[in-house]
């Protein structure tokens, strides 16, 4: 895991140690890449970038810092911020049509746009709230968040009340959110005279909960944020080109995690934590068949069926248990599980080994191998409670 950052004026993605600070490498460079605002890790591991400038998001590698190719560009007009949930990569359009226009994560596919129900908003950062599965929306002319149906897309309406031109708490020109490891919604933004940094949300209410962290300097504009693996809250400010590390649960400031400039970072604007590591997957299956068969051994179990990811059929899977004398005392299997993904000849997949415990019905292990589209998750746990099963 390491920390990526933008840097505008570089035209690069810079990372950084993600528990030290140093400047590791050139995560991101070349391939005509303008202005990179937004930076997310892909299903396969590779860095996406959007790109301001070229209207497109561009994909490189995650070892070299290489230049693959554009992976989307269909309606994107002044993309910046970007997120990963469950197969699906979502971007904000800052400029007409002005909202968040919806790909396929592993191909890069437009499959529908989520419309703003502000005129001129101009969105700059999307996140999922992982409790309610709700899709929130950040609008920089607004202050305020939009909240969308993940699945039908429509509104469910503001957050809190638009800005005119301050709005919930004093927030003004916000850039990034993020949620926390509290589950409030945090936002960065303010305006000069000591009301920079990053205020806190109740996620649910839109109440305004308080000043969480403040970034002191007007030369510290607060734009990208994240917390990381530490838990604390990082701040990168465009106009000192810094990352500054916040204490959570406190807002106390910590540091400068990397200083004005390090490693030649420039007007960072949107940041990550997570090099190489792809996002949490979660599916629904559908068992479709369950079969016993008994042999002198012991026995085996063969189920099958359907993967659900958002209500749609994204992939079958193939499960074995396998059960013997070493596992009837404690009346658990050997398993093996393998997801066979539509839409591609022959198809991608992701297999998993571990453990069946018939006593919950619960499955726990590991991803044992993949194809190049789910590379990024070879290692990686798994568990399998109910029909529902999280990779990552």
């Amino acid at each position: 895991m390491a920390l990526l950052v933008t840097s505008q004026l570089n035209q690069t993605v810079r990372e950084y140690n993600e528990t030290t600070g140093a400047f590791v490498k050139v995560a991101a460079s070349g391939g005509a890449l303008g202005d990179p605002l937004g930076v997310v890790i892909g299903l396969d591991g590779n860095v996406l970038v959007s790109d301001g400038q070229t209207n497109q998001v561009k994909r490189y590698d995650k070892s070299t810092g290489a230049f693959i190719g554009v992976f989307a560009s269909t309606n994107l007009s002044g993309p910046t911020g970007m997120t990963i949930h469950d197969g699906v990569l979502y971007v904000t359009n800052s400029n007409p049509p002005q909202g968040v226009q919806r790909f396929d994560a592993a191909t890069g596919v437009n499959t529908g746009q989520f419309v703003s129900s502000l005129g001129n908003p101009s969105p700059r950062d999307v996140k999922v709230n992982p409790a309610n599965n709700h899709l929130y929306v950040l609008y920089y002319n607004m202050a305020t968040v939009e909240t969308f149906d993940l699945t039908t897309m429509a509104s469910f309406g503001l957050l809190m009340p638009a800005g005119s031109p301050l709005g919930s708490g004093g927030l003004y020109t916000p850039s990034a959110m993020a949620f926390g490891p509290d589950g409030n919604l945090y936002i960065s933004g303010g305006t000069f005279g000591g009301n920079f940094g990053v205020r806190r949300y109740n996620p649910t209410t839109g109440a305004f909960i308080d000043f969480f962290a403040n970034t002191g300097s007007d030369l510290n504009v607060p734009i990208g944020i994240a917390f990381g693996p530490d838990n604390n809250l990082y701040v990168a400010t465009q106009n000192a080109a810094n990352v500054m590390r916040f204490n959570f649960p406190t807002g106390t400031f910590m540091d400068f995690f990397v200083p004005a400039g390090g490693g030649g970072l420039t007007e960072p604007f949107h940041l990550t934590f997570g090099a190489g590591a792809g996002p949490t997957l979660t599916y629904t299956l559908h068992r479709d068949c369950l079969n016993n068969v008994d042999d002198p051994g012991i026995g085996w179990q063969i189920e099958g069926g359907k993967v659900l990811q958002n209500r749609k059929h994204v992939a079958n899977y193939s499960s074995v248990k396998r059960m013997s004398c070493g596992t009837k005392e404690q009346n658990t299997a050997q398993l093996w599980v393998t997801l066979f993904f539509l839409g591609k000849k022959p198809p991608e997949n992701i297999t998993l080994h571990g453990a069946h415990d018939f006593s919950s019905g619960g499955e726990i292990g590991s991803v044992s191998a993949a194809s190049s589209a789910f590379s990024a998750h070879i290692g990686k746990q798994f568990k399998r409670v109910g029909n529902t099963l999280t990779i990552g």
